[in-house]
């Protein structure tokens, strides 16, 4: 099925002090252009067919979900020929370009131009809400830092008014909760089966949960066997799982 891509977007990318993304050279100013298929997040073996393109974050606070060294450096990107893909919530969504060009370099510290930034980085295209004192909020009212929802202490939030972090819900004292009034981070559900795993131990014991998360892109039958070892998986599980996930894909091409 033929591709749908959306012409031109503005967003944010990451680099290496050198100017580098996974060994790629960049110029800013620059448009640089990948000949190949769109591909996001590709495997090894869609590198060596051609597949891929550039990525870049559509929240300015996304970058430092991939690029956290203190000599990293963030720009504002023009990308064109962007595969339309369904918008995932969280301020890490990314997506991937045929064309993109480095724009201009966001320097921390950097003055704010939205209402009442005391923070680093809130500049009118990485901090769009106002009032805040954190770092890279694109919401209103945060403290804490890198939030995309509201009146937030703590930190990468996408729900409104949490103390504890990376929470989707609201009024949440603990880390991670898609809930309202917890204190506690909630242990890991994987294929619907509760484990006694935060999310941070889930990932360390089964780091094959990243691949199989970017094979559930791919249209290819998966594999069950390299990811047999994950909580309440089986076979009918995986492939009902996958199924649906490419069928919502295929509604969005």
């Amino acid at each position: 099925m033929e591709q749908k891509t959306i012409a031109k977007m503005t967003g944010y990318k990451a680099t290496n002090a050198d100017l580098t993304c996974q060994g790629y050279q960049f110029k800013v100013g620059e448009w640089h252009e990948h000949p190949g298929g769109l591909k996001l997040c590709p495997n090894s073996e869609d590198v060596q067919n051609g597949l891929g393109g550039f990525h870049f974050c559509v929240h300015p606070s996304g970058v430092h979900c991939y690029y956290s060294n203190n000599d990293s450096r963030v720009f504002t990107v023009e990308a064109e020929e962007v595969l339309e893909v369904p918008i995932e919530a969280g301020a890490d969504f990314k997506l991937v370009a045929r064309r993109i060009r480095l724009v201009e370099e966001i320097t921390p510290g950097k003055c704010g131009t939205n209402e009442s930034n005391t923070g680093d980085r809130n500049t009118g295209d990485r901090n769009t809400g106002n009032r805040n004192t954190g770092d890279q909020n694109t919401g209103n009212w945060n403290t804490g830092d890198r939030n995309t929802g509201d009146q937030n202490t703590g930190d990468q939030n996408t729900g409104d008014q949490n103390t504890g972090d990376q929470n989707t819900g609201n009024w949440n004292t603990g880390d991670r909760s898609c809930g309202v009034f917890c204190q506690q981070e909630p242990k890991v559900i994987s294929f619907d089966i509760q484990t006694k795993l935060t999310l941070e131990q889930f990932l360390k014991k089964y780091p094959e949960a990243y691949t199989l998360g970017c094979k559930l892109c791919e249209s290819a039958p998966i594999d069950w066997m390299p990811f047999k070892n994950i909580p309440g998986i089986t076979k009918k599980k995986l492939a009902a799982l996958h199924a649906v996930y490419q069928a919502k894909l295929q509604k969005k091409l």
